[in-house]
């Protein structure tokens, strides 16, 4: 998300490097779901914790508080970059964290029974007329406040495979997690002659085949780090204070733009986007080291 973000702004980066401007798929239209994904897998465990401690009424609090604010902190930056009132990353994830929440109550199966008739009903109503109210907030990427519903999709089925994974071997997190990416990823191939893909649309086999492949990454990460003990670096030290580096890495990017503009040179664009992702890798390893942690 990182280097993507900061990227977008500078015309040298080649186009694979940014959003499809319409229907297609290009390598950051993956960011989002995979984001989603691990907000899903995440919740999957705090959520049984918190429950056990505190109960269902503190539960819920928690979780739209904690909504309400990652929603407040989208609008003020949204308001105060842009001036406007686009639907922007963080109001996302304010709404379509509070809209997944309550599917947490569900067994993990019957969980994704009620996450693949969300999407059957998306798709129904979409020619009623959802579709026209998604197409109004098309400029914002993420079909605006009416894509909470096509997105919550990867966070609710996210949360019930990893109940599924949870307590299992890591051959059987491996197996698991592969055969979701396989139903999903196949799902979304079969859609793509109907649906084409759109992020901006949230179109149905841009769900399911980018939800396939962050199934298909988590299974790389059990391969990789259960079965072969190979730790990813500073990944872990990232998601830790994923919020806080979010914040930090808009600033910088801003401050990259208002200083070099938007037409530099595209080796320069590179330099600035990574070097973006590096100092929030220094950050977050610091900041992790003195385990400081900004939190919600």
């Amino acid at each position: 998300m990182v280097p993507v973000n900061t990227a977008a702004v500078f015309t040298a980066i080649p186009a694979w490097f940014k959003h499809a401007p319409a229907d297609g798929l290009t390598l950051p239209d993956f960011v989002v779901p995979l984001f989603l994904f691990s907000l899903g897998l995440s919740a999957s465990i705090s959520f049984k914790a918190r429950f056990r401690e505190r109960g269902y009424g503190k539960t819920l609090l928690h979780a739209l508080v904690r909504s309400a604010v990652l929603f407040a902190f989208g609008s003020i930056g949204i308001l105060l970059v842009d001036h406007s009132a686009r639907w922007e990353i963080l109001q996302m994830l304010g709404a379509t964290s509070l809209f997944s929440f309550f599917f947490l109550l569900l067994p993990p199966w019957p969980r994704l029974g009620a996450a693949a008739l969300l999407l059957a009903g998306v798709e129904i109503l979409r020619p009623l007329g959802l579709g026209s109210l998604m197409l109004a907030w098309y400029d914002t990427g993420i079909a605006g406040p009416w894509g909470t519903f096509s997105l919550s999709f990867f966070a609710i089925t996210a949360s019930a495979l990893g109940e599924l994974m949870k307590d299992v071997s890591s051959e059987k997190r491996l197996v698991r997690s592969a055969l979701f990416a396989g139903v999903q990823c196949g799902a979304g191939l079969l859609a793509l002659p109907l649906f084409p893909f759109s992020k901006h649309l949230v179109s149905l086999s841009y769900v399911l085949f980018t939800g396939g492949i962050s199934s298909a990454l988590l299974a790389l990460l059990v391969l990789a780090g259960e079965i072969w003990g190979l730790k990813p670096p500073v990944v872990g030290s990232m998601g830790r204070n994923a919020l806080l580096l979010y914040m930090l890495h808009a600033l910088i990017g801003v401050g990259g733009q208002a200083l070099l503009g938007n037409d530099i040179d595209a080796g320069l664009a590179w330099g600035v986007s990574f070097l973006v992702l590096g100092a929030c890798a220094v950050a977050a390893i610091v900041l992790d080291r003195k385990r400081v942690y900004v939190k919600l």
